[in-house]
């Protein structure tokens, strides 16, 4: 629900899944799965019709979808929340629908423990609610815990993505592939007191522009995300008191205030009119391509485990996440998901509560964030990420935030190339051959 950014679907009149799928594949940089990519964009259309009906309140002229273009995209196709809140429309929508099935029970603000193995199989988590600890099991178990970007410094993440479906998973015996490609937001405010708020990729799409000190331009706004973050990063790591800004001040006052409230307001909260000031930016860590490897039906090659959105590794957006494709692909794979799900035959017994359990330990978090940000971040190395892998070594910590950090780093190292979000120094160009990355609890990180 914290989604600011739009929905990418092929449904302008002069668009069609083709150009989509091209898109799509360029972003990738050789490493998207042709298959998925060919299910996202085929099938996302009638997930944006399914939302309409039930209510999603999306940017219409009349009755037509407003469609913008951001970078990465050859024509407008992304569809908006009403005032640029987009996940939040797609999430009151579908919990409209939730809450009216009599058949389901929602239980907020619960902690999610830890995955229970039985065997080969995944029977269900462990959980934590209002001080109790307990068991729920089930014949299918959907991971949708999403990333875990807060295990870097700078962040657009809500405080809770601390990659607990991922460690879950990995330490179930699940494999993760491609937890190296982790795509920074090149556009967030950085300011003093403020929250690290996502400056929507959006206002670029309308004109906004990126400038230094000086007021000039360095890059052009509508390249993909990586190298407009890696154009921001040099620009602000090249003397100590450099700083980057978004301006928008040309742009329409109406434009500003109406499409984009939900920014005009956030940032006039905190003493800054985007109609007449430049808004200092930073870039930080924003999605997770890599994931839990799963199938094109959600499946994550352990019996009874399922995982779709964020948390997963569907093959959709290979080395670098192609603007507005994510909500989709939640869309997509997790109505994919659900009626794979459906068809499990494993049958299991039903909730057990349990005694209280101790939280897991939140000590040297912030060591963890800095040791990522520092090493693992937007320019990577050999040298700097063994010295990282040293550091966590010495933590104990939060082990979630740790198994996260420590698999991002180990599967960086083991790619030699710089190949999408992905970026090594020592390594500056692409190899000649596209592998993914895999990593699992049993095995170290590998390239094949």
């Amino acid at each position: 629900m914290y989604a600011q950014g739009g929905i990418a679907a092929a449904i302008g009149q002069n668009d069609d899944i083709e150009k989509h799928y091209a898109d799509t594949m360029a972003a990738g940089a050789g490493l998207c799965d042709p298959a998925a990519v060919r299910t996202l964009v085929k099938e996302g259309p009638a997930e944006i019709d399914r939302l309409l009906r039930w209510g999603a309140d999306f940017e219409k002229d009349g009755n037509i979808l407003l469609l913008s273009r951001e970078g990465g995209h050859s024509l407008p196709r992304i569809v908006h929340g009403n005032g640029g809140l987009t996940g939040k429309v797609v999430v009151d929508a579908l919990l409209a629908r939730l809450r009216a099935s009599a058949n389901v029970s929602i239980v907020p603000f619960t902690f999610f423990r830890n995955l229970i193995v039985n065997g080969d199989r995944v029977a269900g988590i462990q959980f934590e609610h209002n001080g109790r600890a307990g068991n729920c099991y089930a014949k299918a178990t959907l991971l949708a815990t999403g990333g875990g970007a807060q295990v870097y410094r700078e962040s657009t993440n809500p405080e809770t993505a601390t990659g607990d479906g991922l460690a879950a998973a990995y330490r179930a015996g699940a494999e993760l592939r491609d937890m190296e490609f982790v795509q920074f937001h090149p556009t967030v405010l950085s300011l003093a007191g403020a929250p690290r708020f996502l400056l929507t990729e959006a206002l670029r799409g309308e004109g906004a522009r990126i400038v230094n000190e000086r007021g000039e331009r360095f890059v052009d706004e509508l390249l993909t995300r990586d190298e407009v973050s890696r154009a921001v990063f040099r620009q602000l790591t090249a003397r100590a008191d450099a700083k980057v800004f978004l301006d928008m001040t040309h742009l329409r006052f109406e434009i500003l205030q109406k499409k984009f409230r939900h920014v005009y307001a956030t940032c006039l909260r905190y003493g800054l009119d985007i109609t007449h000031d430049r808004i200092p930016i930073t870039p930080a860590a924003h999605y997770f391509m890599g994931g839990v490897r799963t199938d094109l039906n959600g499946c994550t090659y352990i019996g009874g485990l399922y995982a779709a959105g964020e948390v997963a590794s569907t093959g959709v957006h290979g080395a670098n996440r192609l603007a507005s494709n994510s909500l989709l692909e939640a869309l997509v794979f997790g109505a994919r998901t659900a009626t794979a799900m459906l068809e499990e035959k494993f049958s299991t017994t039903r909730s057990v509560s349990q005694a209280v359990k101790a939280p897991l330990p939140a000590g040297s978090a912030e060591q963890i964030r800095e040791i990522t940000w520092r090493y693992a971040g937007i320019v990577r190395s050999a040298d700097g990420l063994k010295t990282g892998l040293k550091l966590l070594s010495n933590i104990n910590g939060n082990q979630n935030l740790l198994t996260v950090s420590r698999v991002i780093h180990e599967c960086a190292l083991a790619r030699e190339e710089s190949r999408g979000a992905h970026y090594r120094e020592d390594f500056a160009e692409p190899s000649s051959s596209a592998l993914h990355s895999y990593i699992s609890k049993d095995t170290s990180a590998v390239l094949r």
